[in-house]
């Protein structure tokens, strides 16, 4: 029970699975922009990256607003921080980028942020 009297809402791993699985379609968005990017001399290209990058945000919008549903709103919005460890990712085996110890630290500190704000609400 919670100091007003109510129980907290449980945590399920379905919840978790709407939520990450936003949170990595959200991280390809980033992917499908740098693209469009790189290939704005390329006006086809640059098209079917745009519109993968608009099709992937209507995804996540969806997801997101099923998560938020469902899943307590501090833990979910500290969750998104997780985007980042996504894009730590991407930059390394999709655009050959080098990670740096201050990426890392970041990294570490983003999960050790998402887990303290997230520990109340199991």
């Amino acid at each position: 029970m919670t100091e007003a009297g109510r129980a907290r809402p449980r945590v399920g791993v379905g919840r978790f699975l709407i939520l990450h699985v936003g949170f990595f379609v959200y991280s390809l968005v980033t992917v499908f922009a740098k693209q469009a990017g790189v290939h704005t001399g390329m006006p086809r290209l640059f098209v079917v990256f745009l519109i993968a990058e608009v099709i992937a945000l209507g995804v996540y919008a969806l997801l997101w607003q099923q998560a938020l549903r469902r899943f307590p709103l501090t833990p979910a919005y500290a969750s998104k921080g997780i985007v980042v460890i996504w894009n730590l990712m991407w930059a390394v085996l999709l655009f050959h980028e080098q990670i740096t110890a201050e990426n890392l630290l970041g990294a570490v500190l983003v999960i050790v942020g998402i887990m303290i704000v997230s520990a109340d609400a199991h």
